[in-house]
Order: structure tokens, then sequence, then C-alpha cells
């Protein structure tokens, strides 16, 4: 027997994947802790890297100018702070400053020359959102498979919509999500060969790494909109 929207909602909050005031309240507090200890992590780091004469401190050590150039311009965002402004502007230029140079130490890597970063970072830009159709694609293949083998039909889909779990739905489409991002990367292995990039299946695994991290914080921010979608397709009460 099928879940009511009732039951299957109730079951979804249990599980924190609907938040209300509370739990914004303690995601918000949580990451400015999980923030305070990532930069402690990344000085510490980048104290070591200069210690052991690696140029990689500088990298590191612009997370932190970077952390305050968003808590200024946010500032400045909210309420028009002209301090938050010129706290943000010089935080975001000393950041750029400490990226740049250690770019330019490693023009003569080759991988990662300035030049080949941009033509990775654009490519990424065009083969990160080409997962998205590939995922369009996979969804409607599987829907004519199931329909095919199991010759449903309108009322048959609705039955089988309303009796399955929300949750196994939601891992259904996220599953669908990471195949066709992993489909995309293991076709880039051969379009970053005839590119010319060096070691063409470690940028690879960068672009999967890369392209999941976007799906994660996209689902975390959609997750409640597309919950309701799908408990719109459970029977009422």
């Amino acid at each position: 027997m099928a879940n009511t929207r009732w039951e299957e909602l109730h079951k979804i909050r249990d599980l924190g994947l609907i938040r209300d005031e509370r739990d914004r309240e303690l995601q918000a507090a949580g990451r400015s802790r999980a923030l305070s200890i990532l930069l402690a992590v990344s000085q510490l780091l980048a104290a070591a890297c200069l210690l052991r004469g690696d140029p990689a401190w500088t990298a590191l050590l612009s997370l932190t100018p970077v952390s305050w150039a968003v808590q200024g311009l946010r500032l400045f965002g909210s309420d028009r702070s002209r301090l938050g402004l010129a706290v943000g502007l010089a935080s975001g230029a000393a950041a750029l400053g400490l990226m740049g140079w250690y770019l330019l130490q490693g023009q003569g890597a080759g991988l990662f020359s300035l030049g080949r970063l941009a033509a990775f970072a654009l490519l990424s830009c065009v083969l990160i959102p080409l997962a998205g159709l590939v995922f369009v694609a996979l969804f409607l293949a599987a829907v004519l498979l199931l329909a095919k083998l199991g010759r449903m039909d309108g009322e048959q889909w609705e039955d089988f919509f309303s009796s399955a779990p929300t949750l196994a739905l939601l891992g259904w489409l996220g599953g669908l999500m990471v195949l066709a991002m992993a489909l995309v990367s293991v076709l880039s292995v051969p379009l970053f060969a005839a590119l010319g990039f060096p070691v063409p299946e470690r940028l690879a695994l960068v672009l999967f790494a890369a392209g999941c991290a976007r799906l994660l914080r996209k689902m975390g921010r959609e997750r409640e909109k597309l919950l309701g979608l799908l408990l719109k397709l459970k029977p009422n009460p």
C-alpha cells in the first residue's frame, strides 16, 4: 500500500531533508564554525608550505582574504556599509594578488600555466552544464524503457509514482545525475588529449569531482522544492 503524502512528508522531515527555521539557524551556525576551522587549517598549511619553500603557501593564504572579501561585500549589499565595501574590495585585491602570484610561479609547469588553466576552466563551464542534457536523455531513456517493459499507460504511471517512496525517487534522480556527469567526464578524456592537455585522465577526474560538487550544491539549494514536487505525486490522506 502506498504511503500518503503526509506519511512521506513526516518521514522526510525526520531525516532533516526539509528544514524549519531552527534547522536553518543550526545550519548557518554550523557553516560559520566550519568556515572558521577551514581558515585556521589553511593558515597552518600555508605556514608549513612557507617553511618548506613551497609556493603553494600563497594559494592557501589567499583563502583568508577571500572570506574577508565575501563578508565585506555581503555587509555592503545588506546595509550599504562603506566600510564593508572598502574591506571587501581591499581583501579581494589581496586574494587576487596572492593567487595571481602563485599561478605566475607555475608558468613553466605546462599543465598549470595560466593559459592551460583558463582553457580547462572554459571547457569545464561547457562540459558540466552538458551533463544536464545527458541527464535529460538518460531520464527519458529510462522512462521509455520502463514503459516498454511494463507496458505502462497513464493510470499505471500514476500508480507507479504514487506508490514509489519519495526518497527512492530522489535517489534515482540523483543517481542519474551522477551517471550523466560520469559519462561526460569519460568522454572528456579524448577531448583533453586531442587538445594537447597532459594527463587527460586526471583532468577528467577533476572535472567529475567539480561536477559532482556543483550537483551537491544545487541539490542542497533546490532540495526542498524538488521534494515538494515529488510529494505532490503522493495520494492525499
